[in-house]
């Protein structure tokens, strides 16, 4: 995975990882998952970057973390296959516990509970050369410019050049959208604790 240097896109340093923590979370603000999990409004603008924050410290341990250019209008975590699972060790070696603390407990254990179908399937699905795209962003003020694109064509061009096939969840509203990409839905996780789905979607190599 270190080899992995997608020249046209920003490499994000350990530096930025707030700044790119605020872009994911106002990203994914109005999901219909983050919604349930942190249904009021002021926490969720508070708790959401917290937790993108831990998902960048962990992938600039053990993957990579790009962005469309060094104003960072938009976000992507990647990560190998077999170190998809956040493991205590793993958490403990990224320097993400510490930042864990600031969610509080009531949060975390909350969604802890609400995403554990979908850590299940990434086990079950995670087994072979997958890249898992483990989360892609762009800050709403600029959605619609290209900046997502960007950020997918150039992925998919290295995932195809390496024979990677790239893994990926999301909720109903962009299934859609990522099937224009070339992915197919893989299997539908049902989040019982907020009676919502989401998606795990393939795309294989062309």
């Amino acid at each position: 995975m270190q080899k992995m240097l997608l020249d046209s896109l920003y490499r994000v340093t350990k530096n930025e990882v707030q700044k790119a923590s605020l872009v994911l979370g106002k990203a994914f603000h109005d999901d219909s998952v983050w919604r349930q999990a942190i249904p009021d409004e002021t926490e969720r603008k508070q708790k959401l970057p917290v937790v993108f924050e831990i998902s960048l410290k962990y992938a600039l341990r053990y993957g990579e973390v790009y962005a469309t250019s060094e104003n960072l209008e938009g976000i992507a975590t990647i990560l190998p296959y077999d170190r998809a699972d956040m493991t205590f060790w793993r958490l403990l070696r990224s320097g993400t516990f510490r930042i864990g603390m600031k969610l509080g407990r009531k949060t975390g254990n909350r969604l802890e509970e609400i995403l554990a179908p979908i850590i299940k399937a990434q086990k079950e699905i995670l087994k072979r050369r997958y890249l898992y795209l483990q989360a892609i962003g762009v800050s709403p003020e600029l959605q619609g410019q290209g900046f997502g694109g960007k950020l997918l064509r150039t992925i998919f061009e290295y995932a195809d050049n390496e024979e990677f096939w790239v893994y990926l969840e999301t909720t109903e509203e962009n299934v859609q959208l990522y099937e224009k990409f070339g992915f197919r839905v893989f299997k539908e996780v049902e989040l019982s604790t907020i009676d919502l789905s989401m998606w795990a979607m393939v795309r294989e190599t062309s």
